[in-house]
């Protein structure tokens, strides 16, 4: 069976019990509500009425609900959310959707339940994905059925917001975050896995340090002694080349005239390096006497000849540019003198006086017709029948000629109009083709800056989006930035709190004795017992109990270190402390414990009625704490039960799981526990910190801080650098706008003309089609009436048979003869006429000319100024550039002048050093002839020189440096020296060279894992920024639909009750945090709690509420089960008129009986109970 449900308002209508309900609880049953509390059914089985059922079959029923998605876009809370990888997903773009449910029921009353979209398998939290996606939620505020209109009244704060979160999309933000969190959890593992591979390598190059030191140390030594021998090999050499130098000793007598020689040319040499430098002196001066000025003055005026071939460049422009203007005035002028010949031309009229003759001639011509008319008249009067005729003819060539003259005329009259026209077309068409050139490229230059400014226009446009954009991202930065920084102040107040209770508890239990103890760097203290020892969970409380008090009591090494503890706490005024010292603690009976009180010892199991063990056995604890365990529990027992602790009263000390405390005096100690919080607990620290879980968060929003500002200090300096370049458009915008508007005034008079010839064009060739069409109709119209006159003609002629045809003839030949002449004058008349209408319209078409000429002069005067102002300022410039040219030439004569008798002193001394270097190279050449003398003697110290060769040619390349001690210790403390070094290296021996490169391998790891590290820490503070900016848009979009909301629900409930209203928010500071309160206060009524109102009054403020949801954010549809049941007529009439208006948004079903609902429905669907206690539907009438 298949129900349309359509638009609008629709009421589901009939007798109680016919199950009209039956159709929301079909909607209910395909959305998945959870449970079947709001179908009322107790199961789902029992919503499927089968016969099979009850034959023992199983039945299946399919219901499904399809969702027209014409009209649907995405919220914009889903930016950033992706699809997922299984299940349904609506698209954008989709026009319908369809959700399925099938319900398969056993004859056992087993059943299974399956749902699908689209025909895809889906389970129920990825269809209400789905539908929270359509803002749809069946729990929600879109279905409510009988009886539950009151449960937004009701419902829990908390929930009731939950509904204005659903409203604001919050679920879609926080998948959004949630997926982020997602994220975030990934990169933080990989940041864990990389720090514990950091930790690894940190570790494994401690270890290759030390091998890498001895490593270095013996590549020290062997560097050490590698260089040791390339000294050695030094000093062997430079020993035997101080024996060849003891050899050549013999020679020096020969040698001193070289040396004279070699003395004398030293000194001219030096008389020559003192000639350069008095000849680099006088350089120097030179050149500070003003060498560079001049070089800079040079190049000034280097930099004036650019200048001035600009100006010159800008001249030519110019003089072309005038030669152009005044081409143009002459071609004006030429112009202005051939439009003045022709006004003059045609201000005389040629034709006056012929147009008078004319005149004359025509009313004399007109007379004379007149005395034919009547002589014929006259014959007429005496012809009787054929004179009737002849009359009857006459009459009728009158009619004729009258009917044919003035068609003539007019005839004679268009041809010579269009005769003109068509002149006149030939010329503008002329002028058209003569200025089509200049139009075209007028319209190409004013096209290309149409084009140049849509392209402004659009780069402005998308620069002014740009800039928005940045800007509204800028400002969720700073509303992000500003609410972290209130959360971390609140932290930090209420870290300040707990902190401030925690030393508050601290000091009552001692704790902050024992801080004070370690602070004072006193040795040997252990810690508190609770500290020293670990228990299991389900143990915890009864060892805790057991051991009470001495749980606090401190662990030291010795009494000694226990007696200056306690010294330095009454010195110190800081309270009492229990301290427990290793060397002399001992259990209460004295014996010592077994090695059952090692680490981790554990009882062998339960023994006995409910025994489970010793209470020090249920302890793992170092061995060196068997004493102090063994006093702080003594023989205690353990039970699982007070039952069984009680069989043990008197006889020892008992303590069970509960914590029921049973001494063996027989004193029980029991009850319930309060908060235990500030107690100590074995294998937790007495300070454990409250605030732990606040200041990682705190650590967080601190790390998310940095990137709000990193992100935000980047928008800012990106808006820095967006509006500069925006002004930079807009400057080019001002600019194009006044080329724009130039272009269009220098070329204004050319379009204006080419326009106004277009339109006299365009009347023209109008003027001369119609004259055309008229000259056709005419010669239409002459045609039968010329061969009437024709036939009338000839009959004359055939009818001349008596004497007064003669006179008739000769009459009617004097009057065509009148006729003619008539006809002749007036000829004559109309070419004077036409003459003077074509004079008429060249004067006219000469004031056209002189309007042109007119604004063509305009326009020239107008440029001709532009240019002169133009040549004023470059001969300005000119001026400027000649005075500034003779000032530099001058300022380069003064400086020729002041360091000329300087450079010749400085060509004087060139002159003189040229002179010694000729006699230096003569004296060179003297000595060059001592040493062919020598060189006889030379050749007896070769012999020697072969073995220094020989090793010069073993030393190392290149030479080390030796030092001047080494050389005065000699070659024998160098070799002793080396001996050493090698037996220090055997002594080293072995060693792993191989670590230096291990470590510098292990180095380079850890340089590419700290560089991920540094990627990974980027990726999570922009993580984490995006998770605090979703958390700011998910704040302001819930505070939109909360203000909307309140606005509406004020609205409505006043428009329904008469009353005022409003939303309140428990936590304002933090909205996502608490709840929602809704505050009414009916008409004659004080302000009242929701729970003490009526069910009407409840019913009228949770519709108020409801409608106010929907007229925020409308869902697809509203399914309402009687919820009028509670309200009077006036209400339900408010109500009915209240959901029409609503259902303009929305579609609307409401299951109802009551008269004023039906009446206000679109339409309604009635239900009846068939045979069989079936639901049927009986029928989809339009409502009346």
């Amino acid at each position: 069976m298949t129900i349309p449900l359509e638009e609008g308002f629709t009421v589901v209508t009939g007798p109680n019990g016919s199950g009209k309900s039956n159709i929301l609880d079909g909607v209910l049953f395909c959305l998945g509500l959870a449970t079947s509390r709001g179908m009322r059914a107790d199961r789902l089985p029992d919503l499927v009425n089968s016969g099979m059922l009850k034959a023992g079959k199983a039945a299946e029923t399919t219901v499904s609900v399809r969702f027209d998605l014409s009209d649907w876009t995405p919220d914009a809370a889903e930016e950033g959310l992706e699809a997922p990888a299984e299940g349904p997903w609506i698209q954008p773009g989709q026009t319908e959707w369809t959700v399925t449910r099938k319900l398969r029921v056993m004859p056992g009353g087993s059943y299974s339940s399956s749902y699908s979209a689209d025909g895809v398998p889906c389970n129920l939290q990825q269809l209400q994905t789905q539908l929270r996606r359509l803002r749809i939620d069946p729990e929600g505020s879109n279905v409510v059925m009988q009886g539950d209109v009151t449960r937004i009244v009701s419902m829990s704060n908390r929930d009731r917001r939950g509904l204005i979160d659903e409203l604001a999309g919050v679920a879609l933000f926080d998948t959004r975050i949630e997926q982020t969190r997602r994220k975030l959890d990934d990169v933080q593992e990989r940041q864990e896995r990389c720090r514990i591979i950091e930790q690894e390598l940190l570790a494994s190059r401690q270890r290759l340090e030390k091998d890498c030191a001895k490593a270095r140390q013996y590549q020290d030594l062997r560097e050490r002694l590698q260089l040791g021998r390339r000294q050695e090999m030094v000093l062997a050499y430079e020993a035997a080349q101080q024996a060849l130098k003891d050899l050549a000793t013999r020679q020096q007598a020969l040698e001193a005239q070289e040396q004279r020689d070699a003395a004398a040319i030293a000194s001219g040499r030096e008389q020559l390096n003192k000639a350069v430098a008095e000849l680099d002196l006088l350089q120097e001066q030179v050149k500070a006497l003003g060498e560079d000025q001049l070089l800079a003055v040079q190049a000034e005026l280097a930099g004036l000849d650019t200048s001035s071939r600009e100006l010159e460049r800008q001249a030519s422009l110019h003089q072309d540019e005038g030669q152009k203007l005044q081409a143009q005035r002459q071609d004006l002028a030429t112009r202005r003198q051939q439009w003045q010949l022709q006004s003059r031309e045609l201000e005389r009229d040629p034709h006056q006086d012929a147009l008078s003759a004319a005149e004359d001639n025509c009313r004399a011509a007109e007379a004379a017709v007149d005395m034919s008319r009547r002589r014929l008249a006259d014959v007429a009067g005496r012809s009787g029948a054929w004179v009737e005729e002849q009359k009857r003819r006459s009459g009728r060539r009158q009619v004729l000629q009258s009917s044919i003259a003035p068609l003539l005329e007019e005839q004679q009259q268009l041809q010579e109009r269009l005769r003109q026209k068509r002149e006149r077309l030939e010329e503008l068409t002329q002028e058209q083709h003569q200025d089509g050139a200049d139009g075209d490229a007028v319209q190409q230059q004013l096209a290309t800056l149409e084009e140049t400014w849509q392209t402004l226009l659009q780069a402005i446009a998308d620069g002014k989006q740009e800039l928005q954009q940045t800007a509204e991202s800028l400002a969720i930065q700073q509303r992000t930035r500003s609410r972290l920084e209130q959360e971390q102040t609140r932290l930090e107040r209420e870290i300040a709190r707990l902190e401030s209770r925690r030393d508050a508890l601290q000091e009552s239990r001692g704790a902050g004795a024992l801080r004070l103890l370690l602070e004072a760097g006193l040795d040997g203290i252990h810690g508190p017992v609770a500290q020293l020892g670990e228990v299991e969970d389900r143990h915890r409380l009864a060892l805790e109990v057991a051991a009470g008090a001495r749980l606090g009591q401190v662990v030291v090494d010795d009494d000694r270190i226990a007696a200056r503890a306690i010294e330095l706490l009454k010195s110190r005024r800081a309270g009492r402390l229990t301290f427990l010292p290793l060397n002399k603690i001992r259990a209460p009976g004295g014996g010592g414990s077994s090695a059952a009180f090692a680490r981790g010892a554990r009882p062998g199991g339960d023994s006995g009625a409910g025994l489970i063990g010793r209470a020090v056995e249920l302890v793992r604890f170092e061995p060196v704490y068997d004493q102090v365990f063994a006093y702080v529990f003594g023989d205690t027992l353990v039970f699982s039960d007070l039952a069984s602790a009680r069989q043990q009263l008197g006889r020892s000390r008992a303590v069970t799981l509960d914590g029921e405390l049973l001494e063996k005096s027989g004193a029980m100690t029991g009850g319930s526990f309060s908060q235990r919080s500030s107690s100590l607990s074995f294998g937790r620290s007495s300070d454990q910190d409250e605030a732990e879980p606040l200041r990682r968060r705190l650590l967080e929003l601190g790390e998310s801080l940095v990137a709000c500002r990193r992100e935000e200090s980047k928008l800012a300096q990106l808006i820095e650098q967006q509006k500069p370049q925006l002004r930079e458009l807009e400057k080019q915008q001002a600019a194009l706008i006044s080329e724009r508007n130039a272009a269009r005034r220098n070329h204004g008079p050319l379009l204006e003309r080419s326009r106004q010839r277009a339109e006299r064009l365009s009347k023209l060739q109008q003027d001369q089609t119609e004259q055309q069409q008229r000259l056709e109709a005419i010669s239409t119209a002459l045609t039968p009436l010329t061969a009437e006159l024709q036939a009338l003609d000839e009959a004359e002629r055939n009818s001349g048979n008596n004497d007064d045809a003669a006179a008739w003839a000769q009459l009617q030949t004097e009057q065509e003869a009148a006729d003619q002449r008539l006809e002749a004058a007036r000829r004559e008349r109309d070419q004077l006429l036409n003459a003077r209408r074509e004079r008429q319209l060249a004067i006219e078409r000469l004031g056209d000319q002189e309007k042109a000429l007119a604004a063509e002069e305009t326009r020239l005067q107008e440029a001709v100024k532009a240019l002169a102002n133009a040549h004023g300022a470059w001969r300005q410039q000119q001026s400027d550039l000649q005075e500034k040219r003779k000032e530099l030439e001058q300022q380069q004569t003064d400086l020729q002048e002041r360091f000329g008798s300087q450079r010749r002193a400085r060509d004087a001394a060139e002159a003189e050093v040229g002179r010694q270097r000729q006699a230096l190279q003569q004296a060179e050449w003297n000595l060059e002839r001592l040493k062919e003398g020598r060189e006889g003697l030379i050749e007896e110290q070769r012999s020697g020189a072969v073995r220094l060769e020989e090793m010069e040619q073993a030393l190392p390349d290149p030479k080390p440096e030796i030092p001047e001690a080494l050389r005065l210790a000699g070659l024998e403390a160098l070799q002793t020296d080396l001996q050493a070094i090698q037996q220090r290296m055997e002594a080293l021996e072995p060693v792993n060279m191989l670590a230096l490169e291990e470590l510098e391998a292990l180095e380079e790891r850890l340089n590419e894992l700290n560089e991920r590290l540094d990627v990974l820490n980027s990726e999570r503070e922009e993580l984490l920024l995006r998770i605090e900016t979703v958390s700011t848009l998910r704040q302001d979009a819930f505070m939109e639909a909360f203000t909307a909301v309140d606005g509406h629900f004020s609205e409505i409930f006043a428009s329904l009750s008469d009353g005022d209203g409003h939303l309140q928010l428990e936590n304002p500071e933090e909205p996502l945090e608490g709840g929602l309160t809704l505050v009414a206060h009916p008409k004659g009524k004080t302000v009242r709690r929701l729970a003490s109102m009526s069910g009407g009054e409840k019913s009228l403020t949770a519709l108020s509420f409801l409608f106010a949801l929907q007229r925020f954010r409308p869902s697809p549809f509203y399914a309402l089960d009687e919820v009028d049941s509670f309200l009077d007529g006036v209400n339900v009439e408010r109500l009915a008129a209240l959901i029409a208006r609503q259902a303009e948004a929305a579609q609307f079903m409401v299951v109802s009986h009551r008269r004023p609902m039906i009446g206000a429905a679109q339409r309604t669907i009635g239900v009846t109970q068939a045979r069989g206690a079936h639901t049927q539907v009986v029928g989809l009438p339009d409502a009346a």
